[in-house]
């Protein structure tokens, strides 16, 4: 009785604990824009805006065109519906992303490139 008790719990134990392998995140779209990509999440169009550490993005939302090395994710405590950051998982660092429709800039960030004038 005592086996079958830890056949069973050990057998639990590795289904809870994911056997089934890795979650996938849904793949997001690029645009090439006049010099630039632009990626596009769900109905809105993300422009890059500055580069910050990558130890500031938090979980995954998505990646890239399917790339799983090349993860969108969200940024410190933003709504990702106005910023989002994209890394590759090898790199150190990341590009923030601005909606482009959003206006109203956090204090502390700079904007890196002229299609983001402040």
């Amino acid at each position: 009785m005592r086996k079958i008790s830890r056949f069973l719990l050990i057998f639990l134990l590795l289904l809870l604990c994911g056997c089934g392998g890795k979650q996938t995140l849904p793949s997001v779209q690029t645009v090439e824009r006049d010099g630039y990509m632009a990626i596009l999440w769900e109905d809105r169009t993300y422009v890059p805006f500055c580069v910050v550490s990558k130890a500031d993005c938090g979980a995954p939302v998505g990646c890239i065109d399917g790339n799983t090395e090349d993860i969108v994710s969200v940024y410190k405590d933003y709504p990702p519906e106005a910023w989002i950051a994209n890394y590759l998982t090898v790199d150190g660092g990341a590009i923030l992303y601005k909606e482009e429709r959003v206006t109203v800039i956090p204090e502390g960030l700079e904007p890196e490139y002229v299609w983001n004038p402040q």
